[in-house]
C-alpha cells in the first residue's frame, strides 16, 4: 500500500506541473524570474524526496521478486499466472513512476541552472520535460525530428572501439651507458616528442592504443532531457529554414503539388505514418482501408497515378525529406555545440564538476569526445590550449576566469572574444599578466600559437603592476 500511495502522490504532483513550462516562458519574456526560480527550487526538494523513497523501496528493480515457478498443476499454474501478471503490472507502474520522477528532477536542475547562470541558455528551460513525461514529448515530434533525437543521444557516446585516449608504450632508454627497459602510459598524441624530452633518445619496441568507452554525458536521463530541450527550443527555426530551403530547391509547380499533397495528408495524420509531414505509403500495410481511401483521393486530385506519386510530386517529397533531415541536424547540433563550448570556455574544472548546466558531463574530456562540435572557430584547438593552461595557471597565482577569452584573442580576434561572452578589458588584464610568465609563453609556443599578440602586453606602465608581474615571472 505504501508503494501505491507514493506512486499516486508522485503522479499527482507531476501532473500539477503541466503548466510550468509556459510559466517559465512568460517569466523570461517579462524578465521576472524570481518566482519561477523559487518554485523550481521547491519542486526539486519535493522530487528528491520522492526519488529517495522510491529507490529505498527498490522501485528501480521491481521485477526481482517475480520468478518462474515450475511443476504446478493446471489450476495452480493459472492462479500463479494471474498473480504474476498482476505483479508485473505493479512493477511496471513502479518503474514508470520512478523514471518520470528522475526525468522531472533532472529537468528541474538543468532549468534552474540555465536561468541563474550567466552563460545559461534560457530558451531551453521551458522546453524541458519538467513534468517528467519525456516519452510524450518524443512521440509528439514528427518522425524526422525523432531521428534527430536518436542521433543526438548517439552523438554523446563513442561508437565501435570508443575514443582513443592514450598510448601504452614499451621502449628502451639509455642511462650511464646502460640500457633500461621501460613501459609507460602517454596521453600526449605526440608521444615521440614527449619521450625524447623526458628520456632522451629511445628505441620504441611496442605501442598499444588505449580506447575509452566513457560517454561525454554519462546520465541517460540528462541526455534525453537535453535532446528534447534542444530540439523543441529550435523547432520553429528548423521549420522556417526547411520552408526556405524547399522554396529555393523546388519549382513553383512542384511546390504547389507538395502543398496540396500535405494538406490532404494532414487529414490522415492520426491514421497514417507521417515522415516530416509527408506520408510514407510503404509503412501502411496494416491500414489498407485508409491507404486505399487516401490513394483514391490523391488520384482524384491528380497527385497519384496507378497507386504511386506522379513524378513531379515524388521528386518534391524526396527533396523535402532530405532537406528536413539535414536542416534539423545542422541547427540542433550547432546550437548545442555553442552552449557546450561556452561551458568549457568559461568554467574551470572545479566549476564544471559542480555545475548542473550539464549534469554528469566530463569535467575535462579528451578532445576526441568533441569531434561533433560545429562552430565558427576551431573549438578543439581552443579547448586543447585551455585545458593545458588550467593546470598551469595556479602555479603562478593566475585566475582562469578569463582564460578562454585570452585564448580566443590569441587565436582569432576581439570579435570572437566578445561573441563568446568575454569583456575586452577583463581579457586584457589577464594578457598583461600572462605576458610576463615565460613558462606560459613556452606552452603557447608548443601549442603552435604565435605569441606576438601576447608580447605586446608585456610592457606595463604602472610600476606596482610591473613589479607584481615580474615577481610572477620569476616563480
Amino acid at each position: 500500500m505504501e508503494s501505491s500511495n507514493i506512486i499516486n502522490k508522485a503522479n499527482e504532483f507531476l501532473d500539477s506541473l503541466k503548466n510550468l513550462n509556459s510559466e517559465i516562458k512568460k517569466a523570461i519574456e517579462e524578465n521576472k524570474l524570481e518566482d519561477v526560480i523559487k518554485k523550481l527550487r521547491k519542486n526539486i526538494e519535493k522530487l528528491q524526496e520522492f526519488k529517495a523513497k522510491m529507490e529505498f523501496l527498490e522501485f528501480d528493480s521491481p521485477y526481482k521478486n517475480i520468478g518462474k515457478i515450475k511443476s504446478l498443476d493446471s489450476e495452480s499454474f493459472q492462479e500463479i499466472a494471474n498473480y504474476t501478471s498482476y505483479l508485473r503490472r505493479v512493477a511496471g507502474e513502479k518503474k514508470g513512476a520512478l523514471e518520470r520522477v528522475r526525468h522531472s528532477l533532472v529537468s528541474h536542475k538543468i532549468a534552474l541552472s540555465h536561468l541563474i547562470d550567466s552563460i545559461g541558455n534560457k530558451k531551453i528551460t521551458y522546453c524541458l520535460p519538467l513534468d517528467g513525461s519525456y516519452r510524450e514529448k518524443v512521440f509528439n515530434l514528427p518522425p524526422y525530428l525523432i531521428n534527430i533525437y536518436k542521433e543526438f543521444l548517439d552523438m554523446l557516446e563513442p561508437k565501435g572501439k570508443g575514443v582513443l585516449t592514450s598510448y601504452t608504450i614499451s621502449f628502451i632508454s639509455f642511462k650511464d651507458g646502460k640500457r633500461e627497459f621501460n613501459r609507460i602510459k602517454v596521453e600526449d598524441k605526440n608521444y615521440e616528442k614527449y619521450l625524447k624530452e623526458k628520456y632522451g633518445n629511445v628505441i620504441i619496441t611496442s605501442i598499444k592504443r588505449n580506447y575509452s568507452k566513457n560517454k561525454l554525458i554519462n546520465d541517460q536521463h540528462v541526455k534525453r532531457c537535453l535532446a528534447i530541450a534542444y530540439i523543441y527550443s529550435n523547432k520553429d527555426e528548423i521549420e522556417k529554414k526547411i520552408e526556405e530551403e524547399i522554396n529555393k530547391k523546388l519549382k513553383k509547380k512542384e511546390r504547389e503539388l507538395l502543398d496540396k499533397y500535405l494538406k490532404i495528408c494532414e487529414k490522415f495524420k492520426d491514421e497514417c505514418n507521417v515522415y516530416g509531414g509527408i506520408l510514407d505509403v510503404r509503412a501502411l500495410e496494416e491500414k489498407k482501408l485508409k491507404e486505399l481511401e487516401l490513394k483514391r483521393i490523391l488520384e482524384k486530385e491528380g497527385l497519384y497515378k496507378d497507386g504511386e506519386p506522379i513524378e513531379e510530386l515524388k521528386k518534391a517529397i524526396e527533396i523535402k525529406e532530405k532537406i528536413s533531415k539535414d536542416v534539423a541536424k545542422d541547427i540542433v547540433i550547432k546550437k548545442f555545440s555553442e552552449d557546450i563550448f561556452k561551458f568549457y570556455l568559461h568554467k574551470n574544472p572545479e566549476e564544471r564538476g559542480k555545475s548542473s548546466l550539464y549534469p554528469s558531463i566530463m569535467t575535462t574530456p579528451e578532445l576526441a569526445f568533441l569531434n561533433w562540435l560545429r562552430l565558427d572557430v576551431d573549438a578543439k584547438k581552443v579547448l586543447d590550449v585551455k585545458f593545458k593552461l588550467e593546470g598551469e595557471f595556479p602555479k603562478y597565482s593566475l585566475s582562469t576566469k578569463n582564460l578562454g577569452g585570452a585564448i580566443l584573442y590569441l587565436l582569432y580576434n576581439w570579435d570572437k572574444v566578445e561573441r563568446y561572452g568575454f569583456k575586452k578589458e577583463d581579457v586584457e588584464d589577464l594578457l598583461k599578466k600572462m605576458a610576463l610568465v615565460e613558462p606560459i609563453k613556452e606552452i603557447l609556443k608548443d601549442k603552435g600559437i604565435d605569441i606576438k599578440k601576447l608580447e605586446k602586453y608585456g610592457k606595463v606602465k604602472k610600476k606596482k603592476t610591473k613589479k607584481f608581474l615580474e615577481a610572477l615571472g620569476g616563480l
